[in-house]
């Protein structure tokens, strides 16, 4: 059974967080030697990532930063200093503020013109960096994520073939990447892909299922009461894996922690198994 946190507001959930995620990485660095994690993008983590790094709050003291190595679950299909980039809003919120050594930051290289290059360099990129933190498998420590309004987790969106439905309306040739040799084949490897979902109509690089599953802890940071249903939908609700992508964290069992204001679990039945901490 996933575990539940469920916080007063925002504000205590990132507290909240930042203190689990603290004490996730000491127990990493003290069982390994390093900590490896995955970051994800969004608001709520912009805020948890703002606390574990400011001097006036207690968790960046308790985090040994030069044993961490970071990577990312997903990241648009844009340069670093983009508004949109999710390594652009972790180096302005936590990494300009900590000494994590620029080596041990194993960033997706969005701008790299074609997507599918993006995802192929980010799984030599994660072999590389486990090697370089100690480790013989890519399997991390710690995986952060967040939660879409239509339960989508890293770039993992409702019908995503990487959930066992092909994804409709391909992208046509055009200056984002797109080329003639890769529309309609996207990469996917072992545990990165590229993806287009229509809706959005952009490529992204994201993590595979089995790459957030292998993870020994994983950690769904989720606030708003417009992320209730979905939250709902991922917890309790009838499996339906390609409507729901959040679903997949279901074969983690008590793996995942699901971190939530009151808001975001306003739609889950109260019972065994909630931890009120905040």
């Amino acid at each position: 059974m996933a575990k539940l946190t469920i916080a007063d507001d925002d504000e205590a959930l990132a507290r909240v967080a930042a203190e689990r995620i603290a004490t996730l990485i000491g127990q990493s660095i003290g069982s390994s030697g390093s900590a490896t994690v995955s970051l994800t993008g969004g608001s709520t983590p912009r805020r948890l990532y703002t606390l574990l790094g400011d001097a006036t709050y207690p968790w960046r003291h308790r985090i040994d930063w030069g044993r961490l190595h970071l990577f990312w679950g997903d990241e648009r299909h844009v340069p670093p200093e983009h508004p949109d980039s999710n390594f652009g809003m972790a180096r302005a919120a936590l990494l300009d503020h900590v000494p994590v050594p620029p080596s041990h930051i194993h960033r997706m290289r969005g701008e790299i013109p074609d997507a599918n290059e993006a995802a192929r360099d980010y799984e030599q990129e994660l072999r590389a960096g486990f090697a370089a933190a100690g480790r013989s498998e890519p399997t991390f420590d710690i995986m952060m994520l967040g939660l879409g309004e239509d339960a989508h987790i890293a770039s993992i969106f409702p019908e995503s073939d990487l959930v066992g439905r092909p994804v409709k309306g391909r992208p046509t040739p055009d200056e984002r990447g797109a080329t003639a040799e890769n529309v309609g084949r996207p990469f996917t490897g072992r545990r990165v892909a590229a993806v287009w979902p229509p809706h959005l109509g952009a490529w992204r690089i994201t993590l595979t299922p089995p790459a957030l599953l292998d993870a020994a802890g994983i950690v769904v940071v989720v606030a708003g009461d417009r992320k209730a249903p979905s939250v709902h939908a991922a917890i309790e609700g009838p499996l339906d894996i390609a409507r729901w992508p959040a679903q997949i964290l279901r074969q983690a069992g008590d793996r995942v922690e699901w971190m939530l204001d009151r808001s975001a679990a306003a739609g889950l039945r109260t019972g065994e198994g909630v931890s009120d901490r905040a």
